[in-house]
């Protein structure tokens, strides 16, 4: 296991790749079921109810696993898609367990705004950086080619998050 993280973190440094993963359904679906763990006690410290964090964390799978296969497929490059997801999920079991962090000590200390949005934005483009090098990768293309990828997923995510969350408020 510790390999295993030790790995996604040489990802996250641009050490690896995510051709240095195997192409495991095993490992795979589990990196997956951590990372909705991983997801589900996030949610819970944002305190959004189990009714918004259940369709949350599916819409945030769901969208970015299908951004993956259909990039992929458009860039004949589907037989990357094991490897690709478990590198994603996994900077995302990362990223989630340095939130979860940072959400305790938001919740045990009261920060000022500023470090706030500062901690959000230096989050945002450290993600941005590497699930860009990750696409990158993935599909012999330049580093912003896959930034762009991500953009277009995480802005995407958001926006059917939030027609998702709007309309469940509405019920």
């Amino acid at each position: 296991m510790l390999r295993l993280l030790q790995t996604f973190f040489d990802i996250a440094v641009w050490r690896k790749g995510p051709q240095d993963l195997p192409a495991s359904p095993f490992l795979a679906s589990g990196v997956l079921c951590v990372y909705v763990a991983i997801s589900f006690i996030y949610t819970r410290q944002l305190d959004l109810g189990l009714r918004a964090a259940v369709p949350m964390i599916a819409i945030d799978v769901l969208m970015l696993l299908g951004w993956l296969w259909a990039v992929l497929a458009f860039f004949s490059r589907r037989h990357r898609f094991l490897q690709t997801a478990t590198s994603l999920l996994g900077i995302g079991v990362l990223f989630g367990g340095i939130n979860i962090v940072a959400r305790a000590v938001q919740l045990a200390t009261e920060p000022s705004q500023d470090l706030l949005f500062l901690w959000q934005a230096l989050s945002f483009y450290a993600l941005a950086l590497i699930m860009g090098r990750i696409f990158m990768h993935a599909l012999d293309r330049g580093l912003i080619t896959g930034m762009a990828l991500t953009m277009a997923i995480v802005y995407s995510t958001n926006a059917v998050a939030q027609i998702t969350l709007s309309r469940m408020q509405g019920l």
